[in-house]
């Protein structure tokens, strides 16, 4: 039996006889993996499960088909979800010719699209998935380690209709009729059965009209159960030592920097781990992402005029907290409530949009503090400012078409490059006179590694 890769597989073309009956099996099946098509060339294609679990329905179908003329000269084997994105996508094709509206796909299947292509984004890896929509076509890519990989194209109308059915019954917070020309912005959970366990996945969909079409961009959340510790970042041991000192401290700042997907909420996580048990640790987090056992975990909606960042640090003060834990400092009012719990007595670790470790102390003068107050002796303990970078796969390495190794993305993961500031009193004298040039030159003169320069040079830790 012939084995189909997802390559070969797009370059079929599905045939008209027996679509009927493939898409009806496949549908019937679809939670248990399994999917078959009849293409132009004669070929069965059926996934593993459909062989092995329903070999007499294939052969009912094969028999149909003889009996309406068309002959099955091979059988073959292939992905599951590939066989369902191209009967997906040969679907639509048929009611396009027949409407030229958005079409309005069975919810069913064009939720399993959905799913799908979230499931290939998960066995990718991949961060984000981005749909670019033309006249034509829609141009699907996903974002593996910071790379946009991937790119094929897929039905219009077929990708469309899934977004739409999944905006529209799975989103609690999309409130319109989906208009392709429209700006909106929402949420979608799901759960998916990935590597043998159930995956809870939140979607934070963007969508935006572009010049002959529009543009949607998924970013992928996963609830992780796992949490790495310390040393598993890739940290040096110095660096962790100066942390964990941090750490035992009553009180203080100690934040984690860098551009959205770095890592920074992998980091927090690892930072709270290391908080005894006999200490009550709050965790205040939009949306939660990793559980963590021993530690509440509070959810917060930004634009929530009570459950936004800064009323919630409040709450959590009142609720006799060791620990506070702030998945972001984004505005001028969580900024405060952040500043106002560590100057009474509560460790705060939280992170913060900013390039390196003194672009977190402009940032913060940015959202209102000022200098004399942050320069305070044990208001800001500490900084760790993070990028990763891409670990290039060793099998394909100078190839332009990748491996089945990193799945053609050319990379096998990331890792971790980090600079961190201690802040002493040297450090709170440049934040007072706000002399932060001067003070990181002269700290490179010491042999203090910025990340800049790592990310320049080599990729070991500061």
């Amino acid at each position: 039996m012939q084995i189909l890769n997802d390559e070969a597989l797009t370059q079929m073309t599905v045939s008209q006889a027996g679509l009927d009956l493939c898409v009806t099996f496949s549908d019937r099946y679809m939670q248990d993996d399994v999917a078959v098509l009849i293409s132009a060339e004669g070929m069965l294609i059926a996934s593993l499960p459909a062989w092995q679990h329903h070999f007499i329905a294939l052969l009912n179908i094969v028999a149909q088909t003889t009996l309406n003329g068309f002959v099955i000269t091979q059988w073959c084997l292939a992905n599951a979800r590939s066989i369902r994105n191209l009967l997906h996508d040969t679907t639509a094709q048929d009611l396009q010719s027949t409407s030229r509206e958005l079409i309005e796909l069975d919810h069913t299947r064009a939720q399993q699209a959905l799913e799908d292509l979230v499931q290939q984004a998960l066995v990718l890896q991949a961060s984000d998935i981005h749909l670019l929509f033309s006249p034509s076509h829609a141009a699907l890519q996903f974002r593996v380690h910071g790379r946009l990989v991937g790119k094929v194209e897929r039905n219009r109308e077929s990708m469309a209709g899934a977004i739409a059915a999944a905006l529209n019954t799975r989103s609690e917070d999309f409130h319109e009729l989906f208009d392709e020309q429209r700006l909106s912005s929402a949420s979608i959970s799901m759960s998916l059965l990935h590597s043998e366990c159930i995956q809870r996945i939140r979607l934070r969909v963007q969508k935006s009209p572009t010049r002959n079409g529009f543009a949607v961009t998924m970013r992928l959340q996963q609830e992780q159960s796992k949490i790495l510790r310390l040393h598993e970042l890739g940290l040096k041991t110095e660096v962790i030592s100066k942390i964990k000192k941090i750490l035992t401290e009553p009180s203080g700042l100690l934040i984690v920097a860098g551009p959205t997907g770095q890592g920074k909420t992998t980091t927090l996580a690892a930072l709270n781990a290391e908080i005894p048990s006999t200490a009550k640790v709050i965790s205040l987090e939009d949306p939660i992402e990793i559980i963590q056992p021993n530690i509440e975990q509070k959810p917060v909606i930004a634009e929530h005029h009570e459950l936004n960042f800064a009323n919630m640090v409040k709450v959590a003060l009142r609720e006799d907290p060791d620990v506070i834990s702030i998945s972001e400092i984004r505005d001028e009012a969580t900024a405060k409530a952040a500043f106002t719990a560590a100057l009474t007595g509560h460790l705060v670790t939280a992170t913060v949009h900013a390039h390196d470790t003194f672009g977190v102390l402009s940032r913060l003068l940015d959202l209102g503090l000022t200098a004399e107050s942050l320069a305070q002796f044990g208001v800001i303990r500490g900084i760790l400012a993070q990028r990763l970078v891409s670990k290039m796969c060793l099998d394909c390495e100078g190839t332009d078409r990748g491996c089945p190794r990193c799945h053609g993305s050319g990379v096998v993961g990331r890792q971790l490059v980090c600079e961190f500031l201690l802040v002493n009193e040297k450090i709170r004298q440049a934040l007072q006179s706000k002399q932060f040039e001067c003070c990181r030159r002269e700290l490179i003169e010491q042999g203090w590694l910025s990340l800049d320069e790592q990310l320049s040079r080599d990729f070991s830790c500061a």
